[in-house]
């Protein structure tokens, strides 16, 4: 049964302690430094079988660029009807995770994200993500292709990451040239305002926005959804709860996805996704039986990487529907009319129940 925004349950859903789980992993020092371990917090939630663990269909997350485990939590009671077991971590520097080096933060986070399938006995995956959530989505795939389903490999983006060369964004054009030096003080901007600003704008205007959408988002329509109805009640006290733990990996966050880490060209060892692409393409064919199906859904108005339609998302749309990774890659791409970058994934606009339910029927 769907939560209501009068159920009791409401309140006492921000403390289930499904969402504030946490481990610890062993990891190598950096020169001059002696961390050996990390602290990991993450989301467990949905469907479980433990008699029967083949019946649950993992959706491993890697959420956008406020890197929180925390975004998806409202959609439990969808998942459960789906028979979806819903993963997904605060990334270093968010949440409960420790912080790691700038340099170091794709490959560690790689490796966050194996020793935590491995510490859920966790084998095989689909995979989806948001925004920023994107490039480390693809980082992950291609490094470690084997955590897909052999069978039936599966794949959703929402409001891909697109870097502002692509996409002619203004705004995002002039965020990368920022110096490091300033962009290394975002987490700071950000909590201030959330503390500081936006309790006395709220007081006088009744606005309560977060830093990160202060501009009014696009929502969707809730009122024939209970479960959209109830995930857009509870997002004042789910985003004030997100800014109540850390925030500082927003700083390094920010840096690494518009490639300004001096150390390291583009995202490692690839520079983009037309890069990516051939080298995605030969580790999916060592590890994968069936084509790996990947949905793209593309925001109608996007302010950071460009509306549908437009630079951004058509230089996209090439990357990955093209001859040369069609037997390998099954691309299909929609857009969310209505929707924006922001809101990409809340229940209203349909993605989380279209995705949801594709998995499951792929598992019947």
């Amino acid at each position: 049964m769907a939560q209501t925004t009068e159920s009791p349950s409401m309140d006492g859903c921000l403390e289930d302690p499904r969402f504030h789980q946490s481990f610890t992993f062993p990891i190598g020092p950096s020169e001059g430094e002696d961390q050996t371990t990390l602290q990991v917090k993450y989301v467990d939630f949905g469907y479980r079988n433990e008699a029967n663990p083949e019946e649950e269909n993992v959706v491993l997350f890697f959420p956008p660029l406020m890197g929180s485990r925390l975004l998806h939590i409202t959609k439990d009671a969808l998942a459960k009807r789906h028979k979806i077991r819903f993963i997904s971590a605060d990334r270093p520097g968010f949440g409960g995770t420790d912080e790691v080096p700038l340099e170091k933060r794709v490959s560690i986070s790689r490796e966050m994200v194996l020793a935590l399938l491995k510490h859920l006995g966790i084998k095989h995956v689909s995979v989806a993500c948001h925004s920023g959530g994107t490039v480390y989505a693809f980082d992950m795939l291609l490094h470690h292709p084997e955590i897909l389903h052999p069978d039936r490999p599966y794949f959703a983006i929402a409001a891909p990451w697109i870097l502002p060369s692509h996409s002619h964004v203004l705004s995002m054009t002039l965020t990368q040239a920022i110096p490091n030096s300033v962009m290394a003080h975002t987490d700071k901007v950000i909590s201030f305002v959330n503390s500081a600003i936006l309790p006395v704008i709220s007081t006088s205007t009744g606005v309560s926005q977060t830093f990160v959408n202060l501009t009014k988002s696009s929502q969707p329509e809730a009122s024939g959804d209970p479960d959209a109805k109830f995930e857009m009640a509870l997002q004042p006290k789910q985003f004030k709860l997100v800014h109540s733990e850390s925030i500082r990996g927003m700083s390094h966050e920010s840096i690494f996805l518009i490639q300004k880490i001096k150390e390291i060209d583009g995202y490692g060892d690839w520079k983009d996704y037309d890069d990516l692409k051939p080298k995605l393409v030969e580790a999916l064919k060592r590890t994968t039986t069936k084509p790996l199906t990947m949905v793209v859904f593309f925001a109608e108005k996007d302010h950071m990487v460009g509306d549908a339609a437009t630079q951004g998302p058509e230089w996209f749309e090439k990357c990955w529907n093209d001859e040369e990774a069609k037997n390998v890659i099954s691309y299909s791409s929609t857009v969310l009319s209505g929707a924006d970058h922001e809101t990409a994934w809340s229940i209203g606009f349909g993605v989380p129940k279209r995705v949801f339910e594709a998995i499951s029927g792929l598992n019947s």
